[in-house]
C-alpha cells in the first residue's frame, strides 16, 4: 500500500505534467539552470555538486525504505512504555497524583487525613 500510494502521487504527477501545453517544461529549465550553475563554477566544485544530484535518488530511496520502518519503531516505543507504565510495580508521580488522601491511624487511635508525601 506505501509504494502504491507512493506510485500514484508520481503517476499524477506525470499525468498532469503530460495535460500541459509544454510538458516537463519546468523541469527542463531547471535541469538546464543547474548545468549552466554547475559550469559555472571550478572543477572541485562542479564534481561535488555532481555527486550529489547522482545520489540524490539513493538518498530519496533511504528515505522511503526507513520510513516504515521508523514507524514501526515509534509505535513499539509508545506500545513498550505504555506496558511497562501498567506493569511496573513501585511508586511514581501519576499514581502518587491520582492516590490523593490516604487515611491514616495517628497515635491516639483516631483516624485522620493525611496527605501522602512519599
Amino acid at each position: 500500500q506505501y509504494g502504491l500510494s507512493l506510485l500514484f502521487i508520481l503517476g499524477f504527477i506525470l499525468f498532469n505534467e503530460i495535460l500541459k501545453p509544454r510538458p516537463f517544461e519546468g523541469l527542463v529549465q531547471a535541469v538546464a539552470e543547474d548545468i549552466r550553475f554547475i559550469r559555472s563554477h571550478d572543477k572541485a566544485t562542479a564534481l561535488r555538486q555532481i555527486r550529489k544530484i547522482v545520489l540524490a535518488p539513493a538518498y530519496i530511496a533511504a528515505y522511503l525504505a526507513a520510513l516504515p520502518l521508523l514507524f514501526v519503531l515509534g509505535m513499539a516505543v509508545m506500545t513498550g512504555r505504555g506496558i511497562e507504565a501498567l506493569s511496573s510495580a513501585g511508586w511514581s508521580p501519576v499514581r502518587a497524583y491520582f492516590a490523593g488522601r490516604k487515611k491514616v491511624k495517628s497515635a491516639r487511635g483516631s483516624i485522620s487525613e493525611k496527605e501522602t508525601s512519599d
